[in-house]
């Protein structure tokens, strides 16, 4: 007997997916469309439009930690047959920021909290590419645009490619909107603001060619 697959509802993680078995519509055609476009792509749509596994997708795809396990995570897609040279090429960094949340005023606290967490996972994931003393600066910020600013300084340093993954951009900024009001929404986009801060500190790094890709999914344009 065939083994039916199940269906993945609310499941947003491409590798369980795969490897449990669960329905997957093939959306891997489009890799070499997107690898066509400008480096710095966002891409909007509504709530439970598929963003989050696409992106989970690509991570997949680019990542050189698991480049040998092509084959078995694409080999039954249609990437699997035709993959490109950018494939297995980057170190992917990948944030989601539908998990910062909270109070208005602890707000920034909660950003830098949860970004430092993905920071800390990504050097030591990569950390056979960081010297020691990198690894521990990284560590040891406490703000999160100077934690990444460190990575990516060694990154261009080294010749190291990143590939920077944003869900949910606008996710907390859009509840500013909708739950408090336009200044507080003001105070957190632009100025010297936080979240200014930490996006010119990618703007640097996509000009500087450590972010070879930085693929934000939202819900509106505005932020």
């Amino acid at each position: 007997m065939i083994e039916a697959k199940r269906v993945p509802y609310g499941v947003s993680d491409f590798l369980r997916v795969i490897r449990e078995n669960q329905y997957y519509v093939d959306k891997t055609m489009y890799i070499p469309l997107l690898e066509a476009q400008p480096d710095n792509l966002i891409f909007i749509r509504p709530r439970r439009f598929g963003k989050s596994l696409f992106l989970s997708m690509l991570e997949a795809y680019y990542d050189c930690k698991i480049k040998d396990q092509f084959q078995e995570i694409f080999g039954g897609l249609w990437i699997g047959s035709q993959p490109t040279p950018l494939q297995g090429k980057y170190q992917v960094l990948t944030l989601d920021f539908s998990q910062v949340g909270g109070n208005i005023d602890n707000l920034e606290e909660r950003f830098n909290s949860y970004c430092n967490i993905c920071f800390d996972a990504f050097i030591n994931r990569y950390a056979q590419f960081y010297d020691e003393a990198t690894r521990k600066t990284v560590l040891a910020e406490d703000v999160a645009s100077n934690k990444l600013a460190t990575i990516q300084k060694y990154a261009k340093e080294h010749n190291y490619q990143l590939y920077l993954i944003i869900d949910e951009y606008d996710n907390f900024t859009n509840q500013l909107l909708t739950s408090y009001n336009d200044p507080l929404y003001e105070k957190v986009t632009t100025a010297d603001s936080f979240l200014r801060t930490f996006f010119k500190v990618i703007k640097k790094g996509i000009g500087e060619g450590s972010i070879r890709t930085c693929f934000c999914t939202g819900v509106l344009p505005v932020t």
